[in-house]
């Protein structure tokens, strides 16, 4: 099994049997389909790719291809959040009494806010803008109290992050809402790492008490990884595309056994 990072590895070391395969990191997405494509010339048997979608299931740029992969969700993070691992990490984390005074459904809420965060990388992604969106500060355009984000602070925050004055905010900011009222579904856009990112916000106050230290990025990554149980995996579209493949290779097994 060959997939795009170390995550993706950690992730299924908890589902894969050690004694049938092997999880190979291949550094990226590209790599990934990229491997399996030279080893398939090859006819090399046994190999099979697991990637994010990122933006294919609404820019279709991915063809099929047997002995590849794509997850349902734009990447991991989201799979995880969508499963009852978020429920999990909020009774582990969060704080009973402040999530029954936010009142609203969490993980709808990260849906809700990390979406045009999407949308951005979305048009950025179909214009070649090459908006820089890593390290951006929250806590400059995100509510406290509903975790709602307000755009036109988000897009004036990635403009100056990327030193791109010449943009219009007005302009992109229809563009966004726009892209908003195309979506079949929020989650075809909505990337995980994002809403872990408003996810770790909320958990340091208006739905938690935690130091920014104890709720990281990273920490509720794994978090999430390691609250996904076998249930969870079971009942994914990504283990039936999983027994899919082993029922088209009998030779060869991925996932434990039941």
């Amino acid at each position: 099994m060959v997939v795009e990072g170390r995550d993706d590895r950690l992730f299924f070391k908890q589902f894969v049997d050690y004694s049938d395969c092997r999880i190979t990191v291949a550094d990226g997405k590209e790599h990934v389909i990229e491997v399996v494509s030279i080893l398939e010339t090859e006819t090399f048997p046994g190999i099979i790719g697991v990637v994010d979608a990122d933006l294919d299931h609404i820019e279709g740029s991915r063809s099929s291809n047997d002995n590849l992969v794509v997850l349902e969700t734009v990447d991991l993070e989201a799979l995880l959040i969508r499963s009852s691992a978020l429920d999990r990490v909020l009774s582990e984390w969060g704080s009973i009494e402040k999530i029954a005074t936010f009142g609203g459904n969490i993980r709808e809420t990260l849906v809700t806010s990390a979406v045009w965060i999407g949308c951005l990388r979305l048009y950025s992604y179909r214009y070649g803008l090459d908006l820089k969106m890593q390290g951006i500060r929250y806590r400059k355009f995100m509510d406290r109290e509903s975790l709602a984000i307000e755009i036109n602070g988000f897009v004036q925050e990635v403009f100056n992050r990327s030193q791109r004055p010449e943009l219009s905010r007005a302009d992109i900011v229809e563009e966004l809402r726009s892209i908003h009222r195309s979506l079949g579904s929020d989650w075809l856009i909505c990337y995980g790492k994002d809403m872990v990112e408003v996810l770790a916000f909320g958990l340091r106050g208006v739905i938690g008490t935690n130091k920014a230290i104890d709720v990281s990025a990273e920490r509720i990554k794994s978090g999430l990884r390691l609250s996904f149980h076998r249930d969870d995996m079971e009942n994914s579209k990504l283990a039936r595309d999983l027994y899919d493949w082993e029922a088209r290779n009998p030779k060869f097994r991925i996932l434990k056994p039941k």
